[in-house]
C-alpha cells in the first residue's frame, strides 16, 4: 500500500511546476555563430539584389481609380472618343431628303455633302455643336443647339432643316 500512496503524491502538475521553476531560475543563453563580415570566402554565395526584380512584388500592378476622377478626365478630354458621323458635320451642311410619318413614329433622312445618308429620329444628336432633333414635322426637322459663346454664356438656337420640293438643289 505504501507504493500506491507514493504514486498518488507524484501528480503530473508537480512535475510541470518543477520544470518551469528550473527554466526560470536557469535561463538558456543562445550562442549565435555568424561569419565575420571582414572574411571573404571564395566558395560562399552572397545574394546581391541590385538590378533584380523583387520576387515578392506582383507582376501586374492593379490600379483602382475613383469614378469621379475618371469622369473628370473624360470631361477634360484625356482620351477623346471618336465622334459618330452625324456629329462630324455642321448642322447646316446636312440636306433633308425625306420624311416618313407613321402614326406616332416619325423618321427623317438627311444627306451629307459627301453623299452619305443617315436616318434621324427624335432625340438624335446631330451637328458639331451637339444639336438634338426635337421635332420632325411633315416638311421640316427642328434641331435645338446649345452654343457657348466666348463669355461662357449658353445660347439656345433652333435650326430648321426644310424639305425641298422635287429634290431641288440648294
Amino acid at each position: 500500500m505504501k507504493n500506491r500512496i507514493k504514486r498518488r503524491n507524484n501528480h503530473p502538475l508537480k512535475r510541470v511546476a518543477a520544470v518551469l521553476t528550473v527554466l526560470l531560475l536557469f535561463p538558456v543563453t543562445a550562442v549565435v555563430y555568424c561569419a565575420d563580415p571582414g572574411e571573404t570566402d571564395a566558395g560562399a554565395y552572397r545574394y546581391n539584389p541590385e538590378g533584380k526584380p523583387d520576387p515578392f512584388k506582383p507582376f501586374i500592378e492593379i490600379v483602382e481609380e475613383d469614378k469621379k476622377t475618371q469622369k473628370t478626365e473624360k470631361l477634360q478630354g484625356a482620351a477623346p472618343l471618336p465622334l459618330p458621323p452625324l456629329q462630324r458635320f455642321s448642322t447646316e451642311e446636312f440636306r433633308l431628303t425625306g420624311i416618313i410619318l407613321a402614326g406616332t413614329k416619325s423618321f427623317a433622312m438627311v444627306e451629307t455633302s459627301e453623299g452619305k445618308r443617315y436616318v434621324l429620329r427624335r432625340n438624335t444628336r446631330i451637328g458639331i455643336n451637339g444639336g438634338k432633333v426635337i421635332k420632325i414635322l411633315s416638311d421640316s426637322v427642328v434641331v435645338l443647339e446649345e452654343i457657348k459663346d466666348f463669355e461662357g454664356n449658353i445660347n439656345t438656337e433652333h435650326i430648321i432643316l426644310t424639305l425641298r420640293e422635287n429634290g431641288g438643289n440648294p
